[in-house]
């Protein structure tokens, strides 16, 4: 039974026997899923822990766009496999983190080499090649929790190679109940890791942030069901940078945000769309208190602040891919989604 090593994720092992993740079967090249987006802005129920518990995701929205496939291959095949040469696998989570990997069956442990994000065409690279992560000990179950040290180099847009070390924590904290939309899953482990490093830019501190909430469906022979995850870094001068991702193998079909309340009339337009030149315009009402333009991610693009009723957007250095524009005024919220090209 396969078992997925994300982190986003950083958990990999198997269900070989009931409310227990071994090593026995974990990740390796050939193994994937599929993924779909969803509302980036859903709660993590953090504090939701312990036995018999339900994790309540049946009114969650997604974003209307197409899966994402989550695969393992060979770690030198990856586009980023030189960068970590101790690497086994790697990780390939499409519009998302690429994870790199080594399974130790005598140290009954998952080794972790580091990480690697995108965001607005800029690349991260983390590279803990002076002290990898533990991402796994196993067996592990409800109770669980350990903590590691992690040093290494992070490379940075503008900033180059820097200095890292810092550390992560890994709890298997929660058992229960998972609903997401009209699916339920009633034999879930969910495994919560924070990992924080830290280095000097320019005299400033930064801080690379990963937190993931991460749950197994023990009764079933299949990767992770549903993740939420989170990577942030803070480059003090040189800005921040990150996102939060929802994945859920179940397919979403109500969309985030379209017409929330009925009580107010909230119209809005993208043309032209796809936008296929530099600029494209969003029509809205008199009144919007909001725009805000966010990546298939829910990462925030670029938001403006009682717009007028016609706003020019240069799409000129956006990725091509799906976008979507969300609208506020006063309780009516809408979305709608629009192409780069």
């Amino acid at each position: 039974m396969k078992t997925p090593l994300l982190l986003m994720v950083i958990s990999a092992g198997t269900y070989a026997s009931a409310q227990t993740i071994n090593l026995s079967d974990t990740l390796s090249s050939g193994d994937s899923q599929t993924y779909y987006v969803l509302d980036s802005n859903a709660t993590a129920y953090a504090d939701l822990t312990g036995a018999d518990v339900t994790w309540d995701y049946g009114s969650i929205g997604g974003y209307g766009i197409g899966p994402n496939i989550n695969s393992v291959i060979p770690g030198e095949t990856s586009d980023f496999g030189e960068d970590f040469p101790d690497a086994v696998y790697a990780e390939n989570f499409e519009n998302s983190i690429n994870t790199f990997f080594t399974n130790d069956p005598g140290a009954s442990e998952v080794i972790v080499s580091g990480f690697v994000f995108q965001e607005l065409s800029n690349d991260f690279i983390i590279k803990y090649d002076i002290n990898p992560l533990i991402s796994a000990k196993f067996p592990m179950t409800l109770g669980t929790t350990y903590d590691d040290a992690i040093q290494g180099t992070a490379t940075l847009p503008l900033a180059g190679d820097v200095a890292i070390e810092g550390s992560a924590t890994i709890t298997v904290d929660g058992s229960g109940t998972l609903k997401v939309g009209s699916s339920s899953y009633t034999d879930i482990l969910r495994v919560h890791t924070i990992e924080v490093s830290e280095g000097i830019i320019l005299g400033s501190p930064a801080v690379i942030t990963r937190e993931s909430y991460v749950y197994y469906d023990i009764a079933a022979d299949n990767m992770a069901i549903f993740i939420h995850g989170t990577v942030l870094a803070e480059l003090g001068a040189g800005g921040d940078f990150g996102f939060t991702a929802v994945y859920s193998i179940d397919e979403i079909t109500e969309i985030v945000g379209v017409e929330e309340t009925a009580t107010e009339k909230l119209d809005l337009t993208v043309y032209p769309n796809p936008a296929n030149g530099n600029f494209t315009t969003i029509s809205t009402v008199e009144g919007t208190e909001s725009l805000t333009i966010l990546n298939s991610l829910g990462q925030v693009v670029s938001t403006y602040n009682n717009p007028s009723t016609q706003v020019k957007v240069d799409v000129s250095e956006l990725n091509t891919g799906v976008y979507f524009v969300q609208a506020i005024k006063g309780s009516a919220t809408r979305t709608e989604k629009f192409i780069v090209k």
